[in-house]
């Protein structure tokens, strides 16, 4: 990078990934295949991107730092199946960028906009097959985390309502340039294609999530009083951090049409 005369940007992030055993992990865990159309999240100086490029049929490299973006071009400039998106990933219609085929995404994620990411991916029109993310440790777990811990919250019931979550493996600070002031981990998502939920109204679920976790030490007849929930079969003197996905569906469903 020195001989670029570039330096990260902290505004932006930018943490490169110096690991080889780590990029081996990621590779090992998108499960690449030749036939594989791939997004990226953040090609940055292009180290990641290459070792990618070399398994699948086509990448695509998104990269919102336009001087970074030059480096990775340079970098990059003996591979005929990498093409670039100088756009802010928020910003990207995926299932335009798809084109329709069905695709992958692996990405170093941003760790001050890492939710809004993950929502992006999980609400797409056209959901990936499967997404290997680099994120902060402690929203790893709250992702991959089971009802009755701490950790669990609404993340968790959103990321979980939309797919199947591995927390792969943690990934020391020393992995990066320069280091972040926080851990990491590699956490795979495999989006459900088809709703795995039963629930009634989506909208109406999210509220009712939401509402049960902005009170999440009381009990649900007071964190959930604005809902009509009286004479459900659920215990409601729990705690929202107790119940389970399927729980959260039937509290929903009975709200919405309490005679069922």
């Amino acid at each position: 990078m020195a001989s670029y005369n570039r330096h990260p940007r902290k505004r932006l992030g930018q943490h490169f990934l110096t690991d080889p055993q780590v990029l081996q992990r990621i590779i090992n865990a998108a499960e690449l295949d030749i036939d594989d159309l791939v997004i990226e999240i953040g090609s940055g100086l292009g180290v990641v991107t290459s070792e990618i490029a070399k398994l699948v049929y086509h990448l695509v490299a998104i990269e919102i730092d336009k001087e970074l973006l030059k480096i990775s071009k340079d970098v990059l400039k003996l591979f005929h199946n990498i093409s670039f998106e100088p756009k802010d990933i928020l910003k990207i219609d995926l299932h335009e960028l798809a084109l329709g085929r069905k695709y992958k995404i692996i990405g170093n994620l941003p760790y001050y906009i890492t939710a809004p990411i993950i929502e992006k991916i999980l609400e797409a029109k056209d959901k990936a097959e499967l997404a290997v993310l680099m994120v902060q440790k402690e929203v790893a777990e709250r992702m991959a985390e089971a009802p009755g811990s701490k950790k669990y919250g609404s993340f968790s019931v959103f990321v979980q309502y939309h797919a199947e979550v591995k927390l792969n493996s943690f990934v020391s600070k020393s992995s990066f340039l320069p280091w972040p002031e926080v851990g990491s981990a590699l956490v795979v998502l495999k989006p459900h294609q088809t709703p795995k939920y039963k629930v009634k109204d989506e909208k109406l679920f999210f509220d009712i999530v939401h509402a049960a976790f902005q009170q999440r030490r009381k009990q649900l007849s007071n964190s959930l009083s604005e809902f009509k929930i009286e004479g459900i079969d659920i215990d409601l003197s729990r705690r929202p951090e107790t119940l389970g996905i399927d729980e959260f569906v039937k509290i929903t469903n009975y709200c919405y049409n309490p005679s069922s």
